[in-house]
């Protein structure tokens, strides 16, 4: 009895110094945080705390605490960076508004004096907090998870926005605190005070103010001043202050000068000379004309430039400009009957933009033209009327031209009737081919055809011509359906070019496709009408599709797969129907957890930057905007 009673007691005791240490280890896990004070950036900033410079006194601050000392480091001297730079730029725009009204700028001057001292070596840590910043965002998935790794995303995504924003200021905030200093009308303290302060030393003003003489006016001109010995006679010494006459004198302005330069230029013209810079010069205030009304849509004024101007040079901007509104149809055909061989091109391929079935006349008679581009527009233009008859010309004439012009916008003009049994046809040029502007035509074509299927092909055929690679990923990326992003996602799971995946990535942030996505494991299975293995299969899913998900249960179940029995939750996902004809293109239901491999693409707090995440092997893959990247100059 005394043996079972020991043994009961020290089973007691090990469960309880186990449930101690699970209680110790969660604690260790949590994070916290602590009011973050001017004090806390600089002891030597004690007296600005809680003053209109205290950058804390509107938005109170405080520090997280992670109990990871490499993510506490971080936080604490990025704190006191944006902090200090935060004190700096209050103290250069609080020293501006009171120069404006005349008060006193002594705390100003006193404060900037610190800063200079401290800014210069902050700017300089900026670009390496910055690097660290992107790391930690990297790695903080597998150094935290639940609310903490909330709390310190949100964290060093805001200490990543403010870095951002005072790595472009801190030059200027500091540049501005210098010339505070400098300026030596901000010495003086106070209408009140005799007192000047340079570099925190007081200097007495003289208690009497000089004497101030002025000149007399019958004073001899000739008359030598007689000079004053300041050293000898100090007492004596009177100051004469004259204001000095301006000798400049404003004879003109710029623009009259420039004026009469031009003047002179023109009257040594010839008469031909005269002509040609005039017609040169409608040239110019014609096309400023069709960029301007371009620009505010305004399909009137255009189509009174296409019928009315006099330079058919300016009439061409004007049709491909209605073109490009996708507006004026009646004025372009007006054109097309009437205006010459240098405007009708231009005509045509606005009406081919517009693609209208009322045009289906125009293009037809267009394909019978001489001139090769109105042959190609006319083809394009009849793929937009998906008229049954214009298909056929393309696939009889357009398709066989000896133009690769032709062929090709015979390819695009094809895949605006997106018939399904098209994108075979289209695919034999993408692959059979010889010219490069047919093989790029084709990509074009299947993007524009936007089926699952021209996808598909699509997909294949980026590792199987690489130099078309990138044109097919942006065809791909063009396409905002959620086929193309299942694409993306499943290209970027099987290629390797490091290039090609951030290019994927980009895609993907342009799209704004963020949320989660399943990638398929098991070769052959069923999406299920319920989380039940019993239910009723509703789709057929195979090795590497890839599916949005939608939902996952509350609850966890027990599934025997081959001979274990795994535990886990059900995933409600949307994926491609493999019904032939189907009216809905996509069907949702659900699969075992454990079939599928999760992927999230999220959005950072930065607009312009995401992040790819393999959530089963732990990978990480920062995707960046290629447009910020141009605009920070950086690769």
């Amino acid at each position: 009895m005394e043996i079972g009673s020991h043994k009961k007691n020290l089973g007691q005791d090990i469960i309880s110094l186990l449930g101690l240490a699970i209680i110790l280890i969660a604690i260790s896990n949590c994070s916290s945080a602590k009011p973050f004070q001017l004090t806390n950036v600089s002891p030597k900033y004690k007296e600005f705390e809680g003053s209109s410079l205290d950058p804390n006194k509107r938005k109170p601050s405080n520090l997280l605490i992670t109990n990871n000392s490499m993510y506490d480091e971080f936080f604490i001297v990025s704190k006191k960076t944006i902090q200090t730079l935060e004190f700096g730029e209050n103290v250069a725009l609080q020293a501006e508004t009171k120069k404006t009204t005349g008060l006193p700028l002594q705390t100003e001057m006193n404060a900037s004096a610190l800063l200079i001292e401290d800014l210069p070596k902050l700017i300089s840590e900026i670009p390496s907090l910055q690097k660290k910043c992107i790391d930690l965002i990297e790695n903080s998935p597998n150094d935290f998870d639940g609310p903490t790794l909330r709390s310190v995303s949100i964290e060093l995504e805001n200490t990543q926005e403010g870095l951002n924003v005072y790595a472009t200021k801190a030059d200027r905030i500091l540049q501005s605190l210098k010339n505070l200093r400098s300026d030596s009308s901000n010495y003086v303290e106070s209408k009140n005070k005799g007192d000047v302060l340079v570099d925190n030393t007081t200097i007495q003003e003289p208690k009497n103010d000089p004497v101030i003489y002025e000149e007399k006016k019958d004073a001899v001109k000739n008359e030598k001043p007689t000079r004053i010995d300041n050293k000898n006679n100090p007492k004596t010494q009177k100051i004469s202050i004259n204001r000095i006459p301006k000798r400049s004198k404003v004879t003109g302005s710029a623009k009259d000068l420039f004026k009469e330069e031009v003047k002179e230029v023109e009257d040594n013209l010839t008469e031909e000379e005269r002509r040609e810079l005039d017609y040169t010069e409608k040239i110019r205030s014609g096309l400023v004309e069709v960029f301007k009304w371009e620009y505010y849509k305004n399909s009137k004024k255009l189509e009174n430039i296409l019928l009315t101007y006099p330079i058919p040079r300016v009439r061409s901007a004007a049709a491909l400009a209605l073109g490009r509104i996708k507006s004026g149809r009646v004025s372009l055909q007006k054109a097309i009957d009437k205006d010459g061989y240098q405007v009708r091109p231009a005509a045509y391929k606005a009406l081919s933009d517009i693609g209208h079935k009322s045009s289906l006349s125009y293009f037809i008679s267009g394909t019978k033209a001489e001139d090769i581009e109105v042959i190609a527009a006319s083809f394009e233009g009849l793929g937009k009327t998906r008229d049954p008859a214009g298909r056929e010309m393309i696939i009889s004439q357009g398709l066989n031209s000896e133009y690769v012009l032709v062929v090709a916008s015979s390819l695009r003009g094809l895949a605006y009737n997106q018939i399904p049994g098209d994108v075979t046809l289209i695919e034999k040029f993408l692959r059979s081919s010889s010219e490069s502007e047919i093989k790029e035509a084709a990509v074009e074509a299947l993007s524009i055809h936007s089926s699952r299927e021209s996808l598909r092909v699509l997909e294949e055929n980026v590792k199987g011509q690489p130099e078309l690679a990138t044109k097919i990923l942006e065809a791909i990326g063009k396409n905002q359906s959620l086929s193309a992003t299942f694409s993306l996602i499943r290209l970027n799971e099987s290629i390797e070019d490091e290039k090609l995946s951030r290019l994927i990535g980009e895609h993907l942030l342009r799209k704004k496709a963020f949320g989660k996505y399943a990638f398929i494991l098991v070769e052959d299975d069923f999406l299920r009408q319920e989380p039940n293995e019993r239910s009723k299969p509703i789709a057929y899913v195979k090795s590497k599709d890839v599916a949005f998900v939608l939902d996952e249960t509350k609850k966890e179940f027990a599934v025997r797969i081959n001979e274990d029995i795994v535990t886990d939750r059900y995933i409600h996902l949307k994926i491609e129907s493999t019904i032939p004809g189907s009216k809905n293109p996509y069907v949702d239901g659900w699969i075992f957890s454990p079939k599928v491999e999760l992927i999230e693409v999220k959005k950072l707090s930065d607009p312009s930057k995401g992040k790819y995440s393999n959530l089963k092997t732990g990978k990480h893959q920062n995707i960046f905007n290629p447009k910020e990247k141009e605009k920070d100059g950086s690769n």
